[in-house]
């Protein structure tokens, strides 16, 4: 259990590292600053769309793997 917990961590934390690295580079390289629909701008969407879900997944299963250690009595 805790190591699906520590890959889905790890997996937001490189999710993260990219949008906070990836998305200024991609925004200042764009060939067309004023179509706001250029190849540049859907990647910054595809990735945030991505780290959103990551958030989601790893929030529902943190609290599935409390509630299992919650439960379990030594």
């Amino acid at each position: 259990m805790q190591l699906i917990s520590a890959v889905l961590a790890n997996a937001l934390l490189f999710a993260s590292l990219i949008l906070v690295i990836g998305v200024p580079v991609l925004y200042m390289t764009q060939q067309n600053p004023e179509d706001r629909r250029n190849p540049e701008i859907k990647k910054i969407e595809i990735i945030g769309g991505v780290w959103f879900h990551l958030v989601l997944i790893n929030g529902f299963v943190a609290e599935y793997i409390a509630h299992q250690i919650q439960g379990v009595s030594f």
